[in-house]
């Protein structure tokens, strides 16, 4: 039995609804990864954990969980000036999410997910949810703005160089990667990159962007070199990535079990 909302027929879809079911919307990119990763690694990662924890939830607490199409052209300003990255504007891409989760719940969709896997969307998976929470206070709807903020129990030991190698395209992506499609990694074409960050990093993280730091900040593309990287991804390897998507995706199966559970 497919996952995959968008391989399902319309009748199929219709008789899911009518029994203990969820949906999950993954949100990527089409951006640039440096010279070693292609541009729809956010999208092909986002799809990836969606459909794998799908799998896991119907196999072991028979919950149907649907995948819906990923959303691909998404808030890339920060990267834009790099070949191949086409995304939308961010009131765009806010006015699209509100759409298509009030068009779940018109059809009798009960739990909306949202996935993120490009942490750029974050501000408007929240704007967008917080939209739609407040026309359908009744409404179970629930975002992952971030699917790093997931597995993070697996990350110490497993990412050399801390917090830092989560950066984009950096260890982190590159070792998930490396699992999923090795095919289209090319490690190398490695250019190492470097950040210049506006603040310490006490105050911004040193990706620039951590949030519990306090300050967040929306930097030029320049703040990347040419590398359009910002350190060393060749710190990655398989297993890591094998280790934490594991992770991920055990976290992701156990929220949807969550949800779903809140409305029975």
């Amino acid at each position: 039995m497919t996952v995959r909302m968008d391989e399902m027929t319309c009748p199929e879809v219709r008789e899911a609804l009518t029994g203990r079911h969820a949906v999950i919307l993954p949100l990527g990119a089409t951006e640039e990864h440096g010279a070693h990763l292609p541009l729809y690694t956010d999208s092909y990662a986002g799809t990836y954990i969606a459909e794998q924890a799908a799998g896991k939830v119907a196999r072991e607490h028979d919950i149907r969980v649907m995948v819906a199409p990923t959303l691909v052209y998404t808030d890339v300003s920060l990267h834009k000036e790099f070949p191949g990255t086409i995304g939308v504007r961010v009131e765009t891409l806010i006015n699209t999410i509100v759409d298509i989760v009030e068009g779940f719940l018109d059809q009798g969709f009960k739990n909306v997910i949202a996935l993120n896997a490009h942490l750029q969307n974050a501000c408007s998976v929240e704007s967008a949810f917080r939209i739609v929470a407040d026309r359908r206070p009744k409404a179970n709807i629930f975002a992952v703005t971030s699917v790093l903020g997931l597995g993070f129990e697996a990350m110490p030991g497993l990412v050399k160089a801390g917090p830092a190698g989560m950066g984009h395209a950096l260890e982190v992506e590159t070792s998930c990667a490396l699992f999923m499609h090795p095919e289209h990694v090319y490690l190398d074409r490695v250019v190492k990159g470097s950040r210049r960050l506006p603040l310490s990093e006490r105050y911004v993280g040193p990706t620039g962007g951590v949030r519990n730091k306090g300050v967040i900040y929306c930097p030029e593309y320049m703040s990347h070199d040419e590398s359009g990287i910002a350190g060393d991804p060749t710190m990655g390897s398989k297993e890591a990535g094998e280790k934490l998507l594991t992770a991920i995706i055990s976290d992701l199966s156990d929220i949807i079990v969550q949800v779903v559970g809140l409305h029975e």
